[in-house]
């Protein structure tokens, strides 16, 4: 059963319609955020390599062999690959969820796996700042890129879940 908007909620003033409204809203334009923020991930890398910036410290690649590197460096273009098109499923799944389309519960767990996985890389950021490795520069972007996109993913799941549990006690079962 695909749900049905009324319009309602549109013309209705409460404040649960109002908070309805700014939540279509919240995943209209973080849903295309969250796409923003998957291309980030290449962005940093394509940036590193063109620049002749090691991706890399020295010492963490201290015993490694070529061959290892490569494998390194393969690992984490799929890791990027697989994160990007994550982003892209939650991106496109709130978009249809803004109207009104049927989406599955799924890409509310690929977005808790992405808030997930902004909060372990913050950490680990912070970590990095807290012990003076690498560059400040480069880690000040990367926590304030990472934070942004942990802000950004919570509150698209903040929202679509909002938005669902509305729709389920007010519109469920309405024609338009």
């Amino acid at each position: 059963m695909e749900v049905t908007q009324s319009t309602k909620p549109i013309l209705e003033n409460s404040p649960e319609a109002i908070r309805y409204r700014r939540n279509l809203n919240t995943l209209s334009i973080l849903g295309v955020g969250v796409i923003v923020f998957g291309f980030w991930g290449i962005i940093k890398i394509a940036a590193e390599l063109f620049l002749g910036i090691d991706l890399y410290s020295s010492v963490d690649m201290e015993g490694f062999s070529e061959f290892e590197i490569t494998i390194v460096n393969i690992t984490v273009f799929i890791v990027l690959t697989v994160d990007i098109i994550l982003r892209i499923i939650v991106g496109l799944k709130a978009k249809r969820e803004e109207h009104g389309k049927k989406t599955g519960r799924g890409y509310l767990i690929i977005i808790l796996m992405l808030v997930i996985s902004s909060a372990i890389n913050v950490t680990a950021v912070a970590w990095e700042i807290l012990n003076m490795n690498g560059a400040f520069g480069g880690n000040f972007v990367a926590i304030f890129m990472e934070l942004s996109s942990l802000v950004v993913s919570l509150e698209v799941f903040i929202a679509a879940v909002s938005v669902r549990r509305y729709r389920r006690k007010y519109l469920v079962g309405r024609r338009t």
